[in-house]
């Protein structure tokens, strides 16, 4: 039994703090945050929405909503991974479209300011000189762009690198220094008009995109998961077929359902924490060799409703822990009861 604890302690300690994520289905408030932080969670993905910034055209920025999240997550050593995704109902028709052209140079604006703020040198870190310094290095844009849920009604490689210029420059322009992360694919997207990952991301290459980003990204939900590790390998064939060794990998979503409606992503919560468990150790294990730069476990905590995903949580909708936040925490070295760490007290952030 010792061995086997000690082996599992080394399995979860191959890998930096960064590697072992979480996305919430909503925002997190601070003492969600603060639970993470005892858990040792290391980055927190989070959808970065421009109409929860900006609701108006031409209305000053609003950053108070991101400054709580980011700088709570700070306070707890925790990373942001920022994915900046919809647009607000004046610069699209629908909120998963990507902005009108004619607002092309508004989301680069918008962009830009957020690099600005929360980057490498951000205007919010100097005007909170008591939260730890913990900027935004990675920038993600989009979700999902290979599925019609997530953009036009047909994805289309040539409009997501379109996109991908205007978010490089703005992000750039913000903070040098930061990284770009692709929009996190499907494999295969079981939806009409959806594109699978082995034509979408050629097809992006083909564009001359590759100085664009810094990283792929993938969703590999799979019902197993060697079959997500092996979805990770295809993805890295391909980049390797396009001459992009170099790039890296984050694993933006993985999860299983513990209840909801039956699908082949449901399991028993026992199976869910295993899953769990042996996800990260596959990719731990591999990382190196497939250059993984992060997995992101979706979700923090259950939502209503009868679809799978909204029960992938490690948290029930009442914030009961599953087993599945006692196999996170085996993997961190976090703590699985405490509410709080023993860091510095949790904010309110507000606006100077």
């Amino acid at each position: 039994l010792v061995a086997a604890l000690a082996s599992a302690a080394h399995a979860g300690a191959a890998a930096p703090r960064a590697f072992y994520g979480v996305m919430a289905a909503n925002d997190p408030d601070a003492s969600e945050i603060a639970r993470m932080g005892a858990g040792k969670v290391g980055t927190l993905r989070i959808n970065f929405v421009w109409a929860a910034v900006q609701p108006t055209k031409g209305a000053a920025y609003d950053w108070s909503h991101y400054d709580a999240i980011i700088g709570n997550a700070a306070q707890q050593g925790i990373r942001v991974l920022p994915t900046v995704y919809s647009s607000p109902s004046w610069a699209a028709k629908r909120d998963n479209y990507p902005p009108d052209p004619a607002h092309r140079a508004d989301f680069r604006t918008f962009v830009s300011a957020a690099a600005t703020r929360y980057g490498a040198n951000g205007t919010f870190w100097s005007t909170h000189p008591t939260v730890p310094k913990l900027p935004v290095v990675w920038w993600q844009l989009w979700n999902e762009v290979n599925s019609p849920s997530f953009w036009y009604s047909r994805p289309s490689p040539k409009q997501y690198v379109g996109l991908l210029r205007t978010f490089h420059d703005g992000i750039k322009s913000g903070d040098p220094s930061a990284r770009i992360v692709l929009a996190g694919l499907f494999r295969t997207p079981q939806v009409k008009h959806g594109i699978d990952l082995d034509k979408y991301l050629p097809a992006i290459y083909r564009r001359h995109a590759k100085p664009l980003f810094d990283a792929t990204a993938i969703h590999p939900y799979a019902t197993t998961p060697a079959q997500a590790l092996q979805a990770v390998r295809d993805l890295r064939k391909i980049m390797v077929r396009f001459k992009d060794r170099g790039a890296e990998t984050w694993i933006t979503e993985i999860g299983w359902a513990s209840g909801g409606n039956p699908t082949p992503l449901t399991v028993p919560r026992q199976r869910q924490a295993a899953y769990l468990r042996k996800s990260f150790n596959l990719m731990a294990k591999n990382r190196k060799r497939l250059k993984v730069r992060g997995v992101v476990w979706y979700s923090w905590r259950d939502v209503p409703g009868g679809i799978w995903f909204n029960h992938t949580g490690l948290f029930t909708q009442t914030f009961d822990p599953k087993p599945s936040w006692d196999a996170f925490t085996s993997l961190t070295g976090g703590s699985a009861t405490a509410a709080g760490s023993s860091g510095p007290p949790t904010l309110p952030i507000t606006l100077p």
